[in-house]
């Protein structure tokens, strides 16, 4: 099959995020509590996924003014700025315990959704055009489900990252960087991403980074950030 039908046929598969609108109140306790919370859920989800600043420990390539290379593993933001070690580290550790939240939330929903379903008779006429609202709830929280797991799964990885770099462990991404430089990154590899920068440039922002860490320490092995959910 050539590649632009490929794509075609590809783009035709994969389904759009689902798209909550909230109605009007039918004016039913049950049914519109049901409304409510998927309203709420719907706006929790949107905001937790387009607020997100993700943080990674990358190799970088730096070059002095005589021609000479050095690599660096550093907390690189999606700029590819260095930063704070400790800023980045909570912030991921952020996401995953918000995210956690979340998904506890969006399971309690199915004892709504049924509330819902045993009131919709009583709207009457209106059950007509509510009844649909009983599958885009579920739609709404099973996108929103698979969206933050994936955000949460990623945050996870990266503190773990910032957490290996920050006690000196630098082995693994050593290994990454060989990889990606080689070409033989193995299926199931995390790679790492790799950026080029002078030296200057590169010490100047290490520089307000270590200073940003030094004041605001963090212990990342508090066992709150050990919970680690799921």
């Amino acid at each position: 099959m050539p590649q632009q039908a490929q794509a075609a046929k590809k783009d035709k598969k994969e389904k759009k995020p689902y798209v909550w609108e909230m109605p009007k109140l039918t004016e039913n306790k049950e049914f519109d509590e049901y409304l409510l919370k998927c309203d709420t859920m719907n706006t929790r989800i949107r905001q937790y996924c387009e607020n997100i600043t993700f943080y990674e420990v990358a190799a970088i390539e730096t070059t002095d003014d005589k021609g000479e290379q050095e690599v660096f593993y550093q907390v690189v933001d999606s700029a590819n700025q260095v930063r704070s070690a400790n800023k980045a580290f909570l912030q991921n550790m952020d996401l995953v315990l918000s995210g956690a939240s979340i998904l506890a939330d969006m399971t309690l929903m199915a004892t709504y959704t049924a509330s819902a379903t045993s009131a919709l008779p009583s709207l009457g006429m209106k059950a007509l055009s509510y009844g649909k609202y009983l599958k885009a709830g579920p739609k709404m929280i099973d996108y929103g489900m698979k969206e933050i797991k994936e955000i949460t799964t990623k945050a996870r990885s990266q503190a773990k990252d910032i957490k290996k770099l920050k006690k000196g462990v630098t082995d693994d991404f050593k290994a990454r960087y060989a990889e990606v430089k080689t070409g033989n990154v193995e299926a199931g590899n995390v790679g790492i991403r790799v950026i080029q920068m002078s030296k200057s440039d590169y010490q100047a922002q290490y520089a307000k980074a270590t200073k940003e860490d030094k004041d605001n320490p963090v212990n990342m092995d508090d066992e709150k950030y050990e919970e680690d959910p799921e």
